[in-house]
């Protein structure tokens, strides 16, 4: 009995081990990621390369990259799908005005984006009447950009928006950046220079503005008003504005914490604002003032 139960045992140990690699490897295999993402091009010279912008992103799915090499398109493009809009090279992959646009109902764009989770990234968007980019949408990440002489360089409108604006360079426009009730959002490592605003926040909280070059404009390096509050602004390069900072209309409760304003300050600074439809005089406070300037990329 015990020489069988002994031989017994051993088959069912080899019938085993020839079981359990089996088992694991069909584990192995089904927790591979499966994607179906894919590249569509857009000039060039390969076979299958669309013309339009827009003809690209219409056959595109979510998930899938649109590639667009260097060249001047025009503007009116509509992104309605998750996706990555990339050009080849932001200085000579050109979105420009498209002249034939011309709705008084519509807010003027070269790119509307209406999709969650889509990255622009390589462009730059110019001579827009209106804006480089409308965006009413989340989890939108805008990078390594030029917007140049539009109307605004971004315009996005949304609550809860969860928008990245970083590394983009805006200069000559009406208005860098335009928030109109949106939170969440993080806008660093810009360069506004030579606009009107740098930077317009409008009804807009929990907003993070960091680590940006504030430079050289008009009217407002940076404006907050009607009830913009609970956001961070730090560590900012503000130089040569003709006014650097600005609130009114309620939009008190703000942290501005590290910035560096035109020179070394050794005491807090004082930015002054307005409460309500008539002027009242108020203050927040910058209660660490940069001693030099942060060192930013492509400040000019």
């Amino acid at each position: 009995m015990n020489r069988k139960g002994l031989a017994i045992g051993i088959i069912l140990l080899f019938v085993g081990t020839g079981i359990i690699p089996s088992t694991a490897q069909d584990i192995e295999k089904s927790s591979l990621p499966i994607s179906n993402d894919k590249w569509l091009y857009v000039g060039g010279d390969g076979p299958g390369n669309y013309t339009r912008i827009q003809d690209a992103i219409d056959n595109a799915s979510d998930g899938d990259t649109v590639y667009v090499y260097a060249g001047i398109y025009l503007g009116n493009i509509v992104i309605n799908v998750s996706i990555d809009l990339m050009g080849e090279n932001k200085n000579t992959t050109i979105i420009d005005e498209n002249p034939d646009i011309d709705d008084p109902q519509l807010i003027e764009a070269n790119i509307y984006i209406f999709a969650d989770s889509v990255t622009i990234t390589g462009f730059t968007l110019q001579n827009c009447k209106g804006c480089g980019i409308f965006l009413y949408s989340s989890y939108v990440l805008i990078k390594g950009n030029n917007f140049y002489n539009n109307s605004h360089g971004i315009h996005f409108y949304n609550w809860n928006s969860h928008v990245n604006i970083s590394n983009n360079i805006f200069s000559n426009n009406y208005c860098g950046i335009y928030l109109v009730t949106c939170n969440n959002d993080i806008i660093s490592e810009n360069n506004l220079i030579n606009n009107t605003f740098g930077i317009r926040v409008q009804s807009s909280v929990n907003n993070t503005i960091y680590n940006n070059n504030i430079v050289s404009n008009i009217q407002y390096g940076i404006l907050l008003f009607e009830k913009s509050t609970s956001n961070y602004i730090y560590k900012n390069n503000f130089l040569n504005n003709t006014k650097s900072a600005y609130f009114n209309l309620f939009s008190l409760h703000n942290t501005w914490d590290g910035n560096f304003w035109d020179e070394p300050k050794d005491t807090p600074l004082l930015i002054f604002g307005s409460i309500g439809l008539v002027f009242i005089p108020w203050i927040n406070i910058d209660w660490h003032p940069a001693q030099e300037p942060y060192d930013i990329p492509e400040m000019f």
